[in-house]
């Protein structure tokens, strides 16, 4: 939080306008408010604020003005933009406005949680239709452009570990990228026996074989068309609903074949994999009849849906409001994100522990909300934001020319130059460009007949 503070202050400075610095009491306020709005939602964030009474909220009215909410939304900021990486260089980050965030999340995802066994990773979409390199289609998924991340989940939706998918680097799709997503995802579960299920995206022989000599294991469906797959299986067209077929690798990663609808392909290193049980499916008349089914597709469609859980749970209560800044949407959803996995840490406590008022993640969230609200009380209160703190007074951006250099009586020659805003005279409201600049100082300036004495004098004089 104190980081927050610290960039928002140090972006407003470098902005160069006059600002009363942000608080961190206000920070607790602010986060409360958004929350708030994810309980409440309206088609602007002003609407909270409307006179009209249908739209007029109280609670987060009371909490601060909209002129500051405003402020603060449109100042956020999490990392120094005069120290970012150029696009080119070795150390470029896309996600670099973030970074600190996630950098700290990821930390903190996996230290307060201990998983269970059984683990998924899957991609997750967070809408987002404007402007960024970070942006992906999906035209299969419900959330069809925005950003794409990749996740591993407990069986309960926590959010063990997380990565942003950054795109192609050097318009280069890069190779074995499912398989670097999980070794990268599920490096903190070797030795440990856990068991993985992925889909086909990311399954292959060649992944599996390395999992199982970390003592990880894995299962998931498989593209046929992947290397060291099996080609004696038995054919589509031959096989019946409810049979199955397998193939045994020397390194005991087994395929298996299922006939359903349509055939399904299981690639799978765990035990009982060829087990066979019985389900129930539906028939076209709407009837249902007992199949026969390998215990591996079982336990895939049981252990698979964990990240589908955790969208779920944050997809309820969600802070969806659109921006034009490409990382907000980011930052929102990893508020929501920590709100998710702090309610699913709260299903875990025993009885004893839990608050009788908590029972669903819409009393949670509103149990947070008032926290950070009693939060962002202290030493401020609940009124109109604190006018104790004095306005930061910010130096105009001037050019900044030794006096020695400036005021000296000779080689102040004028030169054509692109245009560019005149040093003296131009102003954000009314902008007045030159052609001109002094070749000694280095700075564009005016030298229109009409002005007596020019911008170009009038700089050089003391």
């Amino acid at each position: 939080m104190e980081s927050i503070v610290f960039q928002t202050n140090l972006y407003s400075t470098q902005k160069g306008k006059n600002f009363s610095p942000l608080t961190q009491n206000e920070l607790y306020r602010f986060l409360a408010i958004n929350l708030a709005m994810g309980l409440k939602k309206m088609p602007s964030y002003r609407d909270y604020w409307s006179s009209c009474e249908i739209l007029h909220d109280s609670y987060i009215s009371k909490a601060m003005s909209v002129k500051r909410f405003a402020w603060i939304l449109s100042h956020l900021h999490l990392n120094d933009n005069t120290v970012q990486p150029k696009r080119g260089d070795a150390l470029f980050d896309k996600p670099y406005k973030l970074r600190p965030l996630l950098s700290h999340l990821s930390e903190r995802f996996l230290s307060a949680f201990r998983p269970s066994k059984c683990q998924s990773i899957d991609e997750s979409m967070v809408k987002f239709k404007g402007r960024s390199s970070l942006k992906q289609y999906m035209p299969k998924k419900p959330i069809k452009r925005g950003y794409k991340i990749w996740m591993r989940c407990d069986q309960s939706g926590f959010v063990c570990q997380f990565e942003i998918y950054t795109g192609k680097v050097d318009q280069l799709v890069e190779k074995n990228l499912g398989a670097r997503v999980v070794t990268n995802l599920s490096e903190q579960l070797y030795g440990k026996n856990h068991k993985v299920y992925m889909d086909n995206y990311f399954s292959s022989y060649d992944l599996f074989k390395f999992l199982d000599s970390k003592n990880v294991f894995a299962c998931g469906t498989v593209n046929m068309s992947r290397k060291h797959m099996p080609k004696n299986l038995s054919a589509d067209k031959t096989m019946k609903r409810g049979e199955y077929d397998w193939a045994v690798s020397n390194d005991n990663i087994v395929c298996v074949k299922w006939k359903d609808w349509r055939c399904v392909h299981i690639l799978s290193t765990m035990e009982n994999v060829i087990n066979e049980c019985k389900i129930e499916r539906k028939e076209k008349d709407g009837s249902k009849k007992e199949v026969s089914c390998p215990q591996s597709v079982v336990t895939y469609n049981k252990n698979m849906g964990f990240v589908d859980h955790f969208d779920h749970l944050k997809s309820l209560y969600e802070i969806d409001r659109k921006s034009q800044k490409w990382w907000h949407r980011l930052f929102f959803h990893f508020l929501d994100a920590c709100v998710t996995n702090a309610y699913i840490l709260h299903t875990q406590l025993p009885d004893s522990c839990k608050s009788t008022e908590v029972k669903t993640l819409k009393d949670f969230r509103i149990n947070i909300i008032s926290h950070l609200m009693l939060m962002g009380e202290e030493g401020a209160g609940l009124k109109r934001r604190s006018t104790t703190l004095p306005l930061v007074a910010i130096k105009k951006n001037k050019p900044s020319v030794p006096e020695e250099t400036r005021f000296q009586n000779v080689q102040h020659m004028p030169i054509k130059c692109p245009p560019r805003r005149c040093a003296l005279c131009s102003t954000k409201k009314n902008v007045h460009k030159t052609r001109t600049m002094c070749k000694t100082c280095n700075v564009p300036l005016c030298v229109r007949q009409k002005d007596t004495p020019t911008c170009f004098e009038k700089f050089h004089a003391k």
